[in-house]
């Protein structure tokens, strides 16, 4: 509506308010009088002013329902909240673990060992040149077989040592069992160093050994040394020494120089530079072990190579049975056998010995002055030869 019109309007209303008012004056007036005119304004400002008030409300308000436009609100609309974008997450990828590999269990085969330990003769132990020895290695059956007597510990390579080809086991050796193997060895007559293998074979000649494959063999390895001087300064010809420069031989027939061990059967020669005399007494002086062949004339001899006598030697040794021969009872003797011409021999001495005793000798040799002669050391067994183990300590040709 525009101003202009409201003010009509206002005028209207105000005209019609006050013929209202007339006439109502003149009704107070036909009542009294003698009312206070003053009073009379005051009411009838105030009913036009009251009336005048409530018409104008009421026009304005008929108005403006009129010309108001009808304001509808809008409904909400829906506020698309955009989607969030949900910023990814650092993925975490755990450390791969390491599965360890299934292994395969290895089938244990039948034949099959461990090396334990060396018993004798540890790796690179000092042997004299020509000492035998025994080599002992202990090994543990650790396949499924069980290994019976028809087992061989046999010579693979290397250095034999005058080792046999072969040694059959000693015992049956059940699966999780250990057993000895000894081989019977001289050492070489040149020091340096030497090695030998050896590997196992079954009864079916299947051959195994040590090791993580079992095909490893196990070794002897020695170091092997000059022997030593004789002790005695005045030594002229070390009898100990040159034990196997002699020929030997029993009451069954010749023997090889150094026998592979002591044999109280078919009689040995060997050598120790730590004998252990009957006493239980060690000596640190090089003795030889004679010992005879089984039999009722059993003995052994050996025979020296040729040998110069000069003014003043002597033949010195000590005679005893060795340590533990309990049943030893021999006769010891030394002869000769004189070179050149007519070959003559003699005895220069028999002595009686029985375990627990001992005997040092002393022969002087001045009765074979001048001559070549071959000087001979025997062992007779009396009777029983069950060990007859003879020991010469120290035999030797001397000029004090």
């Amino acid at each position: 509506m525009s101003k202009k019109m409201l003010f009509k309007v206002l005028i209207a209303v105000a005209v019609f308010a006050l013929a209202l008012t007339s006439c109502n004056l003149m009704g107070y007036f036909n009542q009294d009088e003698t009312e206070d005119f003053a009073q009379i304004e005051t009411i009838a400002a105030a009913t036009i002013a009251a009336r005048l008030t409530q018409s104008i409300y009421e026009t304005t308000i008929a108005q403006l329902t009129q010309v108001a436009p009808t304001f509808t609100l809008p409904a909400p609309q829906a506020t698309n909240t955009p989607a969030s974008t949900n910023t990814p997450l650092a993925t975490f990828t755990p450390a791969a673990t390491a599965v360890p590999p299934t292994n395969t269990p290895i089938p244990i085969p039948c034949n099959a060992a461990s090396f334990i330990t060396d018993v004798t003769i540890p790796d690179w132990s000092s042997i004299y040149a020509g000492e035998p020895f025994v080599k002992t290695w202990k090994v543990k059956n650790v396949g499924t077989c069980s290994w019976t007597k028809e087992y061989k510990i046999f010579f693979y390579n290397g250095t034999q040592m005058q080792g046999p080809a072969s040694v059959a086991f000693p015992q049956t050796v059940n699966p999780g069992e250990s057993v000895n193997l000894s081989v019977n060895m001289v050492a070489p007559s040149s020091t340096g160093s030497y090695t030998g293998s050896w590997m196992l074979k079954s009864a079916n000649g299947t051959v195994f050994g040590v090791g993580s494959g079992y095909n490893a063999a196990v070794t002897v390895n020695i170091k092997v040394i000059n022997v030593p001087a004789a002790k005695d300064p005045d030594t002229v010809y070390d009898m100990a020494k040159a034990y196997c420069d002699a020929a030997w031989r029993t009451n069954a027939g010749d023997i090889t120089c150094p026998s592979l061990k002591v044999d109280t059967v078919n009689g040995s020669i060997t050598r120790s530079y730590a004998p252990v005399l009957s006493s239980g007494a060690k000596d640190d002086e090089g003795a030889i072990y004679t010992v005879p062949a089984k039999g009722g004339d059993g003995m052994i001899m050996g025979k020296y190579p040729k040998f110069k006598i000069e003014n003043g030697y002597r033949f010195r040794a000590l005679i005893n049975c060795a340590y533990k021969a309990e049943k030893c009872d021999v006769t010891y003797e030394l002869s000769y056998i004189e070179v050149g011409g007519a070959e003559s021999t003699g005895s220069l001495g028999q002595w009686d010995l029985k375990y627990g005793q001992s005997i040092n000798l002393d022969v002087d040799l001045s009765t074979l002055s001048g001559k070549t002669v071959r000087l001979v050391l025997k062992v007779i067994s009396k009777g029983d030869p069950t060990d007859d183990v003879a020991l010469w300590l120290a035999p030797r040709i001397t000029n004090p």
